[in-house]
C-alpha cells in the first residue's frame, strides 16, 4: 500500500480522523483566530494537510484568501462538496508544493507533521512558499517528559502502535530544533487538549527568518 492509498482509506472513515474531537477543534480555532488577528484581511494563507477542509473553510470565513492541499482525493472531494467557495488542490506534503516562492503570508498545518516520513523536506517547502517574516502556525501531538513516563507505564503499545498512522513524535525541544534548522524562530508555544503536563497537542507559532538553500546546494 502506498502513502497515498493509506490516506485515501484513512479519510474514507465515516467520521474522519478519530483523534479530532469537536472540543479540540473549537480550542484550536480560538487559538488560531487570536494569533492571526494581526494579519490583514485577504492575506494569502495555505492550509497544509487540510484533510476535509474544516479549518480551510473556517479561515476563509475569517476573510483570508485560502487554499487547502492534501494528498487524499477522497478528503478533498468531501471538502469541495461541503465548501464550494474554497479552493483546494491535491498535493503531497513530502514533495514540491505547486506554488511559487514566497506566495503566502501565513501557513496553517495542524496534526500533520507526525504523519510524515520526510519532515525536513516538508518544513523546507513551507519555508519556500512563505514570504519573509511570514507565520507558520502548527499543531502536533505533545510529548513531554512527564507525559512520556505515563505513556511508558500505562499505554506504551497502544500509543506507539506499529500499525498506527503516527510515525514522528515531537517534544517541545525537538520540534523547536526542527523549526530552527528550517529557517524559523518560535514566537509562541502552548498546549491544546487536556491540561499540562498531559496536553494532547502542542500549538506553535513560528516566523520565517531565513530562506533555505536548495537541497542540492547544502552538501
Amino acid at each position: 500500500m502506498t502513502i497515498a492509498e493509506f490516506y485515501e482509506h484513512y479519510w474514507q472513515q465515516p467520521l474522519g480522523t478519530p483523534h479530532c474531537t469537536e472540543s479540540l477543534v473549537h480550542e484550536r480555532k480560538a487559538l488560531l483566530q487570536a494569533v492571526l488577528s494581526d494579519l490583514p484581511k485577504a492575506a494569502t494563507m495555505l492550509d497544509a494537510g487540510c484533510g476535509r477542509g474544516t479549518f480551510t473553510a473556517f479561515l476563509h470565513d475569517l476573510g483570508f484568501r485560502m487554499i487547502g492541499i492534501d494528498i487524499s482525493r477522497a478528503a478533498l472531494a468531501f471538502a469541495r462538496q461541503q465548501y464550494p467557495k474554497v479552493q483546494f488542490a491535491v498535493a503531497s506534503l513530502e514533495g514540491q508544493f505547486p506554488f511559487r516562492d514566497e506566495n503566502f503570508t501565513a501557513v496553517w498545518c495542524t496534526e500533520v507533521l507526525e504523519h510524515l516520513f520526510d519532515v525536513r523536506a516538508t518544513l523546507a517547502e513551507l519555508n519556500r512558499v512563505l514570504r519573509p517574516g511570514g507565520k507558520l502556525v502548527l499543531t502536533t501531538p505533545y510529548h513531554g517528559f512527564i507525559k512520556n513516563l505515563l505513556i511508558v507505564f500505562l499505554s506504551f503499545d497502544r500509543h506507539y502502535d506499529p500499525y498506527g498512522e503516527h510515525i514522528r513524535f515531537f517534544s517541545r525541544h525537538s520540534l523547536q530544533r526542527c523549526l530552527e534548522q528550517s529557517g524559523f524562530v518560535v514566537e509562541h508555544w502552548t498546549g491544546v487538549g487536556r491540561s499540562w503536563p498531559v496536553w494532547m497537542s502542542q500549538f506553535v507559532v513560528a516566523r520565517k527568518t531565513a530562506n533555505l538553500e536548495p537541497e542540492s546546494e547544502r552538501f
